[in-house]
Formats: C-alpha cells, structure tokens, sequence
C-alpha cells in the first residue's frame, strides 16, 4: 500500500467528487486510492478531453474518506470501480472479497529506497546504516528481500518505524533511508530541495516486479451481469486512450492536473512528465501479465505475507485488455 508524508488524517478530512465532464451517458463511480495525483492523469484526461462520455460513460471520480476503503466500496457495491494496489488483491483474495484487476495503472513499482547521503549509493552501502520504514508488514519482508539481494540480513541494518513521516525522518537526519516512498513524488520533493537522492526503486534490487497500481472491478458482477461487463469494457478502452494521449500531451495533461490535484504548481511541472514516462510498462499502456503476479503472489507468501498460496488468475483478468497486450 502507498506509504505517504501526508498523515492519514488529512486525507480523511478531505473527501474530493471531481464531477462528471458529461451529464449524459451511464453513470459510473471510480473511487481512486488516493487524493487526485499524476498517477491517476489518464482518467482526468479520458473524462475532460470527452473520451469516456464517447464510450457513453458519465465517470465521477472520488477520492476515499478511508485509503482502505477503495476495494471494500467495489466489494459491496457502492462504486462501480476502483485504483488499488496489486499487493491488495491478494489480501482482499485471502478475505474472499469479490474484486479483480482488470487493468494496469501504474504498471511498475514506484516504491523505492531513497538515501540523501552522498555516501549511499547502492543497497550494500546500507551495511550499518539506519533504515526508516513505515512499520506495515509489507515494509520488513521488502526490506528483508532487498538486502538478500547483496549478502545481508536485518541484522546489518538499524531499523526504525517512523510510520508515515518517511521524509521528514530523513530530512532530519534520524535516518540514513527510507523505504515506502514513491520516486515519482518524494524522489522529486528531494529534488526541488536541492538534493541530489539516491532512488533505488524495490524490483532493481530483488523483490518481484508488479503493478503499483491497477484498476479494480467487481468479480461477481462482472460474472453476472452482461451491462456491467460492457460498461467495464468501455471504460478500460476510454482509460487505456486517455493514458495514451496524455503520454502525447503532456501539456495538456499538466492543465488538466492543475484543476484536479491540490499540489504545488512547481512540483507538479516535475512530477507530471516523470509520472507519465512510468505509465507504459514493457507490454505497453495497461497490460498484466499473469505468469508475473503469480510470481509476485508466490513472493508474498514466501515472505509469510499471505497464509496460503493464491492463484494469480483469480485476482486478476486480462479479458478486458486489448490485444496487444500478452494474456498469459
């Protein structure tokens, strides 16, 4: 799950419904992981460019109350889709919630291990050092995966739980790392403070790769309700467009940005190119692949993450993809 500087709290205060662009078509409710951020430009592009109320679709995009409640809402009905994270498939799977990805949105890890030192350079420089993290469980089988990867244990490392002041942490010298930041968002905070970050993102240094972000739909109403399917079809395509277009604008998608997200103009400027360079994976815009979440599902219960082993397939479906994109 995305690790913020931001507590939670603010974000529970600041409940956003971004309205519709069109007052005609079929209603549809997304309810995005987060408040409104580069991350999600490729449905802000698809609702205000007029690519979703083509594919007759009347989107309203919500921010959650709760950063937990997203797949819960898809679960029970209270929105039509959602942006999640790949690791919460596989919890929701073990909770036996009624949800499955149906598109990539971000697909590749963003979370990374970010340094300031100029002396840490590499994980293996870590060898000593203190490391903050956030404290969720996901945070120590990452970590313990990371430093494997070049010959170490926790045991080398002072481990700090900071819980969601990762920045401040390490801009305050309590820390030499952190792990649970984004390098699209703090990576460039850092920037715009005159560092010079080192920013190790978790698959360049031995966890499996994944999607950070994906589209989520309702299984059971996408088994039984033809309507659904369709709508869930139309919105991928308009999304997958959206995402394309904004690649192409990218402008275009920093204007439309600017009228959606409450963040800093200057941060913005930065964080929107950076942001749209990482939303084409190797297969291109929205593809899964299924061989690799299992891969990542086979990780997560190695680590003791997830009690039983969980099928790939039944957290995710690449029906909804087009067919440039692999579906195995």
């Amino acid at each position: 799950m995305r690790s913020r500087t931001i507590v939670v709290a603010v974000l529970a205060a600041a409940v956003i419904l971004v309205p519709a662009a069109s007052a005609g078509g079929q209603k549809v409710t997304l309810t995005l992981d987060w408040t409104p951020n580069p991350d999600h430009v490729g449905f802000y592009y698809a609702r205000d460019t007029g690519l979703f109320a083509k594919a007759g679709l009347n989107v309203s995009i919500r921010a959650p109350s709760d950063p937990t409640a997203p797949l819960k809402l898809v679960a029970v009905g209270k929105s039509d889709l959602a942006v999640s994270y790949e690791p919460e498939l596989f919890f929701a799977a073990a909770k036996k919630l009624p949800v499955v990805a149906v598109a990539a949105v971000v697909p590749q890890p963003l979370n990374s291990i970010i340094a300031i030192k100029s002396t840490i350079r590499s994980i293996r420089d870590l060898a000593g050092r203190t490391v903050g993290i956030t404290g969720v469980p996901s945070d120590y089988a990452t970590l313990d995966t990371v430093l494997k990867s070049v010959g170490l244990t926790r045991k080398d490392v002072k481990v700090v739980s900071v819980g969601y002041n990762l920045l401040p942490a390490l801009l305050a010298h309590k820390v030499d790392a952190v792990l649970g930041v984004y390098r699209n968002v703090e990576g460039i905070q850092l920037q715009q403070r005159g560092f010079h970050p080192t920013v190790i993102p978790v698959d360049r240094a031995g966890v499996p790769t994944y999607d950070e972000l994906v589209l989520v739909a309702n299984s059971s109403r996408l088994r039984s309700d033809p309507q659904y399917r369709s709508t869930v079809r139309r919105f991928v395509g308009a999304f997958l467009a959206g995402t394309a277009q904004a690649r192409r604008n990218p402008r275009r998608a920093l204007t439309i940005l600017r009228h959606v997200t409450a963040s800093e103009p200057a941060f913005l400027a930065r964080a929107t190119p950076a942001t749209l360079a990482l939303l084409a994976g190797a297969d291109g815009i929205g593809c899964m692949r299924v061989k690799q979440w299992q891969r990542f599902g086979s990780w997560m219960h190695a680590q003791s993450l997830l009690k039983k082993p969980i099928a790939a397939t039944s957290v995710m479906t690449t029906r909804f993809l087009p067919q440039r994109c692999p579906h195995s």
